[in-house]
Protein backbone atom coordinates (compact mmCIF):
# COMPACT_ATOMS: atom_id res chain seq x y z
CA UNK A 1 0.00 0.00 0.00
CA UNK A 2 2.18 2.82 -1.30
CA UNK A 3 -0.61 5.13 -2.41
CA UNK A 4 -2.60 7.55 -0.26
CA UNK A 5 -5.51 7.07 -2.67
CA UNK A 6 -5.60 3.32 -2.03
CA UNK A 7 -5.30 4.04 1.70
CA UNK A 8 -8.35 6.30 1.58
CA UNK A 9 -10.42 3.75 -0.31
CA UNK A 10 -9.47 0.81 1.90
CA UNK A 11 -10.06 2.68 5.15
CA UNK A 12 -13.57 3.65 4.10
CA UNK A 13 -14.33 0.16 5.41
CA UNK A 14 -15.27 0.91 9.07
CA UNK A 15 -14.15 -2.53 10.26
CA UNK A 16 -10.67 -2.17 8.77
CA UNK A 17 -10.42 1.44 9.92
CA UNK A 18 -11.36 0.46 13.49
CA UNK A 19 -8.76 -2.31 13.53
CA UNK A 20 -6.10 0.06 12.21
CA UNK A 21 -6.80 2.65 14.92
CA UNK A 22 -6.82 -0.07 17.59
CA UNK A 23 -3.41 -1.28 16.47
CA UNK A 24 -2.10 2.26 16.23
CA UNK A 25 -3.40 3.12 19.72
CA UNK A 26 -3.39 -0.17 21.69
CA UNK A 27 -3.82 1.71 24.97
CA UNK A 28 -7.39 2.59 23.96
CA UNK A 29 -10.37 0.27 24.17
CA UNK A 30 -11.84 0.82 20.75
CA UNK A 31 -15.48 0.44 19.87
CA UNK A 32 -16.76 0.47 16.29
CA UNK A 33 -16.10 3.68 14.40
CA UNK A 34 -19.51 5.04 13.49
CA UNK A 35 -18.32 7.81 11.18
CA UNK A 36 -15.71 7.35 8.48
CA UNK A 37 -15.48 10.22 6.01
CA UNK A 38 -12.83 10.03 3.29
CA UNK A 39 -11.45 13.38 2.16
CA UNK A 40 -13.26 15.29 4.92
CA UNK A 41 -13.14 19.02 4.14
CA UNK A 42 -12.90 21.60 6.91
CA UNK A 43 -13.36 25.28 6.14
CA UNK A 44 -12.75 28.14 8.54
CA UNK A 45 -12.68 31.90 7.97
CA UNK A 46 -12.99 33.21 4.44
CA UNK A 47 -9.27 33.76 3.94
CA UNK A 48 -8.04 30.89 6.14
CA UNK A 49 -6.58 27.77 4.63
CA UNK A 50 -8.98 24.82 4.42
CA UNK A 51 -7.83 21.27 5.16
CA UNK A 52 -8.80 17.92 3.71
CA UNK A 53 -8.29 14.85 5.87
CA UNK A 54 -7.70 11.44 4.25
CA UNK A 55 -9.93 9.75 6.84
CA UNK A 56 -12.03 11.43 9.53
CA UNK A 57 -13.65 9.06 12.03
CA UNK A 58 -15.32 9.05 15.45
CA UNK A 59 -16.27 6.41 17.98
CA UNK A 60 -19.11 6.17 20.48
CA UNK A 61 -16.87 7.47 23.28
CA UNK A 62 -16.64 10.87 21.53
CA UNK A 63 -13.06 10.45 20.37
CA UNK A 64 -12.15 11.81 16.94
CA UNK A 65 -9.46 10.35 14.72
CA UNK A 66 -7.80 11.78 11.63
CA UNK A 67 -5.75 9.28 9.63
CA UNK A 68 -3.30 10.36 6.95
CA UNK A 69 -1.01 8.49 4.59
CA UNK A 70 2.04 10.63 3.81
CA UNK A 71 4.19 9.44 0.93
CA UNK A 72 6.49 12.42 0.41
CA UNK A 73 8.32 14.36 3.09
CA UNK A 74 7.25 17.96 2.58
CA UNK A 75 9.22 19.02 5.70
CA UNK A 76 6.11 20.49 7.27
CA UNK A 77 4.64 17.55 9.18
CA UNK A 78 4.84 19.13 12.64
CA UNK A 79 3.23 22.34 11.44
CA UNK A 80 0.56 20.41 9.55
CA UNK A 81 -0.36 18.45 12.67
CA UNK A 82 -0.66 21.69 14.64
CA UNK A 83 -3.07 23.09 12.06
CA UNK A 84 -5.03 19.86 11.76
CA UNK A 85 -5.62 19.74 15.51
CA UNK A 86 -7.04 23.27 15.54
CA UNK A 87 -9.31 22.60 12.59
CA UNK A 88 -10.61 19.39 14.15
CA UNK A 89 -11.88 21.37 17.13
CA UNK A 90 -13.92 23.56 14.80
CA UNK A 91 -15.93 20.49 13.78
CA UNK A 92 -16.55 19.60 17.43
CA UNK A 93 -17.41 22.95 19.04
CA UNK A 94 -20.44 24.94 17.91
CA UNK A 95 -21.16 28.62 18.33
CA UNK A 96 -22.10 29.28 21.93
CA UNK A 97 -20.65 26.01 23.24
CA UNK A 98 -18.44 26.11 26.32
CA UNK A 99 -14.74 25.35 25.84
CA UNK A 100 -15.19 22.77 28.60
CA UNK A 101 -17.10 20.58 26.15
CA UNK A 102 -13.85 19.82 24.36
CA UNK A 103 -12.83 17.77 27.39
CA UNK A 104 -15.29 15.13 26.25
CA UNK A 105 -13.90 15.04 22.70
CA UNK A 106 -10.26 13.85 22.66
CA UNK A 107 -8.64 14.18 19.25
CA UNK A 108 -6.00 11.99 17.63
CA UNK A 109 -4.02 12.86 14.52
CA UNK A 110 -2.30 9.77 13.13
CA UNK A 111 0.18 9.92 10.24
CA UNK A 112 1.53 6.86 8.46
CA UNK A 113 4.73 8.04 6.75
CA UNK A 114 7.02 6.47 4.19
CA UNK A 115 9.92 8.41 5.72
CA UNK A 116 11.40 9.08 9.14
CA UNK A 117 10.41 12.69 9.84
CA UNK A 118 12.17 12.93 13.22
CA UNK A 119 15.24 10.96 12.21
CA UNK A 120 15.50 8.70 15.27
CA UNK A 121 14.82 5.49 13.40
CA UNK A 122 11.78 4.80 15.58
CA UNK A 123 8.67 3.17 14.17
CA UNK A 124 6.36 5.28 16.34
CA UNK A 125 6.54 8.82 17.70
CA UNK A 126 3.82 10.04 20.05
CA UNK A 127 3.34 13.59 21.30
CA UNK A 128 1.23 15.29 23.95
CA UNK A 129 1.56 18.73 25.53
CA UNK A 130 3.62 18.47 28.72
CA UNK A 131 4.95 20.81 31.39
CA UNK A 132 8.55 21.68 30.55
CA UNK A 133 10.06 21.38 34.04
CA UNK A 134 7.97 18.32 34.93
CA UNK A 135 7.43 16.18 31.80
CA UNK A 136 5.30 13.75 33.81
CA UNK A 137 2.65 16.46 33.99
CA UNK A 138 0.47 16.67 30.90
CA UNK A 139 -1.69 19.59 29.81
CA UNK A 140 -4.78 17.31 29.74
CA UNK A 141 -6.09 19.14 26.69
CA UNK A 142 -7.10 15.93 24.93
CA UNK A 143 -4.87 16.45 21.90
CA UNK A 144 -2.75 13.51 20.74
CA UNK A 145 -0.42 13.17 17.76
CA UNK A 146 1.09 9.90 16.54
CA UNK A 147 3.52 9.54 13.66
CA UNK A 148 4.49 6.15 12.27
CA UNK A 149 7.64 5.56 10.24
CA UNK A 150 7.34 2.70 7.73
CA UNK A 151 11.08 2.80 7.03
CA UNK A 152 11.99 1.72 10.59
CA UNK A 153 13.74 -1.63 10.88
CA UNK A 154 12.74 -2.12 14.51
CA UNK A 155 8.98 -2.23 14.98
CA UNK A 156 8.93 -2.79 18.73
CA UNK A 157 7.51 0.67 19.29
CA UNK A 158 4.78 -0.02 16.75
CA UNK A 159 3.62 -3.28 18.34
CA UNK A 160 0.75 -4.92 16.48
CA UNK A 161 0.91 -2.22 13.79
CA UNK A 162 4.24 -3.60 12.56
CA UNK A 163 2.71 -5.72 9.76
CA UNK A 164 0.83 -2.67 8.47
CA UNK A 165 4.06 -0.66 8.36
CA UNK A 166 5.63 -3.57 6.47
CA UNK A 167 2.74 -3.40 4.00
CA UNK A 168 3.36 0.31 3.44
CA UNK A 169 7.01 -0.52 2.83
CA UNK A 170 6.03 -3.15 0.26
CA UNK A 171 6.51 -6.26 2.41
CA UNK A 172 3.25 -8.20 2.59
CA UNK A 173 2.61 -10.59 5.47
CA UNK A 174 -0.64 -12.37 4.64
CA UNK A 175 -0.24 -14.57 7.71
CA UNK A 176 -1.53 -11.57 9.64
CA UNK A 177 -5.34 -11.69 9.36
CA UNK A 178 -5.66 -7.90 9.24
CA UNK A 179 -3.16 -7.59 6.40
CA UNK A 180 -4.92 -10.38 4.49
CA UNK A 181 -8.20 -8.48 4.86
CA UNK A 182 -6.58 -5.28 3.58
CA UNK A 183 -5.13 -7.13 0.60
CA UNK A 184 -8.55 -8.59 -0.18
CA UNK A 185 -10.08 -5.11 0.00
CA UNK A 186 -7.41 -3.71 -2.33
CA UNK A 187 -8.06 -6.53 -4.79
CA UNK A 188 -11.78 -5.82 -4.67
CA UNK A 189 -11.21 -2.12 -5.33
CA UNK A 190 -8.93 -2.79 -8.28
CA UNK A 191 -11.33 -5.32 -9.77
CA UNK A 192 -14.32 -3.05 -9.41
CA UNK A 193 -13.38 -0.10 -11.55
CA UNK A 194 -16.78 1.51 -11.16
CA UNK A 195 -16.39 1.60 -7.38
CA UNK A 196 -13.08 3.41 -7.28
CA UNK A 197 -14.11 5.77 -10.07
CA UNK A 198 -17.28 6.63 -8.13
CA UNK A 199 -15.14 7.47 -5.11
CA UNK A 200 -12.86 9.69 -7.14
CA UNK A 201 -15.80 11.53 -8.64
CA UNK A 202 -17.51 11.97 -5.29
CA UNK A 203 -16.60 15.62 -4.91
CA UNK A 204 -15.83 16.56 -8.48
CA UNK A 205 -17.98 16.85 -11.57
CA UNK A 206 -15.56 15.43 -14.08
CA UNK A 207 -15.49 16.48 -17.69
CA UNK A 208 -15.53 13.52 -20.07
CA UNK A 209 -12.38 14.41 -21.94
CA UNK A 210 -9.20 16.33 -21.44
CA UNK A 211 -9.20 19.95 -22.41
CA UNK A 212 -6.74 19.81 -25.29
CA UNK A 213 -4.89 22.86 -23.98
CA UNK A 214 -4.45 21.72 -20.35
CA UNK A 215 -2.14 19.47 -18.36
CA UNK A 216 0.42 19.14 -21.16
CA UNK A 217 3.04 17.76 -18.78
CA UNK A 218 0.84 14.88 -17.61
CA UNK A 219 -0.41 14.08 -21.09
CA UNK A 220 3.06 12.98 -22.22
CA UNK A 221 2.94 9.27 -22.82
CA UNK A 222 -0.89 9.19 -22.90
CA UNK A 223 -2.39 8.47 -26.30
CA UNK A 224 -4.31 11.42 -27.71
CA UNK A 225 -6.81 9.05 -29.21
CA UNK A 226 -8.46 7.27 -26.29
CA UNK A 227 -10.43 4.41 -27.74
CA UNK A 228 -10.95 2.18 -24.72
CA UNK A 229 -12.96 2.65 -21.54
CA UNK A 230 -9.83 2.07 -19.47
CA UNK A 231 -7.98 4.93 -21.13
CA UNK A 232 -10.96 7.25 -20.68
CA UNK A 233 -10.99 6.32 -17.00
CA UNK A 234 -7.27 7.02 -16.75
CA UNK A 235 -7.88 10.46 -18.23
CA UNK A 236 -10.48 11.21 -15.59
CA UNK A 237 -8.21 9.93 -12.86
CA UNK A 238 -5.33 12.17 -13.95
CA UNK A 239 -7.56 15.23 -14.07
CA UNK A 240 -9.03 14.42 -10.65
CA UNK A 241 -5.58 13.84 -9.15
CA UNK A 242 -4.22 17.12 -10.47
CA UNK A 243 -7.21 19.03 -9.11
CA UNK A 244 -6.53 17.63 -5.65
CA UNK A 245 -2.94 18.83 -5.81
CA UNK A 246 -1.05 15.66 -6.74
CA UNK A 247 2.21 16.06 -8.64
CA UNK A 248 3.15 13.96 -11.65
CA UNK A 249 5.18 11.41 -9.66
CA UNK A 250 2.26 10.80 -7.31
CA UNK A 251 -0.17 10.35 -10.21
CA UNK A 252 2.14 7.79 -11.82
CA UNK A 253 2.49 5.89 -8.53
CA UNK A 254 -1.27 5.84 -7.95
CA UNK A 255 -2.01 4.61 -11.48
CA UNK A 256 0.63 1.91 -11.24
CA UNK A 257 -0.82 0.60 -7.99
CA UNK A 258 -4.45 0.78 -9.10
CA UNK A 259 -3.80 -1.14 -12.30
CA UNK A 260 -0.96 -3.37 -11.08
CA UNK A 261 1.40 -2.12 -13.76
CA UNK A 262 4.94 -0.78 -13.67
CA UNK A 263 5.59 2.92 -13.37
Amino acid sequence: MTSDLIFEMVMQNPTLCTELVQRALPELEMGPLHLVNPQQDVHSALLARAVRYDIYAQDEAGRTFVLEMQVKDERDLAERIRYYQGMMDQLLLRSGDSYRQLATFPTYVIFFCQFDYYGRGWARYRFEDREITDPLMTAHNGQHSVIFNATATDHRRAGALGPFLDLIAGNVNNKDKFIAQIQAEIKSIKMNQERWLENMLYELKMQERFDAGEEQGLKKGVHQVLSTERNRTVQKFITWSRQRGADQATVVTDLAELYGISK
